[in-house]
């Protein structure tokens, strides 16, 4: 028996021209979500600033919109070595953000965090 697979076709009609929009918005969102390192709301907003008011009532709602972008985006992958990289090991403002870390644990925290429980008494 022979089995006939066809390509998709990029000539296509869309029953309802608003619909097209909506898909337009969510490749846009997916694309920019896997090559970008803007923030989600950022890209969604944009986003949003480019399509027509008349879809609005038809579009998932904004938390759908960015679990969409959180999805597409990239994994953190761990270094040679099985750590975390070096951004998850640091603040923004460069202090080192790991306590502990072993094969099994890591703590987060930082030294301005135990100082400031040491001052309310809430670590001894």
């Amino acid at each position: 028996m022979e089995v006939l697979l066809k390509e998709p076709s990029k000539h296509f009609h869309v029953p309802d021209p608003d619909r097209m929009h909506l898909i337009r918005l969510k490749n846009e969102i997916k694309s920019r979500g896997a090559s970008s390192d803007e923030g989600a709301s950022t890209i969604l907003f944009d986003v949003l600033r480019t399509i027509p008011l008349t879809i609005t009532t038809d579009l998932p709602t904004n938390d759908a919109l960015l679990q969409t972008i959180r999805c597409e985006r990239p994994a953190m992958q761990l270094d040679h070595n099985g750590r975390l990289p070096l951004i998850l090991r640091q603040t923004d403002r460069g202090e080192s953000f790991i306590l502990y870390e072993d094969d099994s644990m890591v703590i987060f925290t930082c030294d301005k965090d135990l100082s400031v429980l040491k001052q309310l008494n809430l670590l001894k």
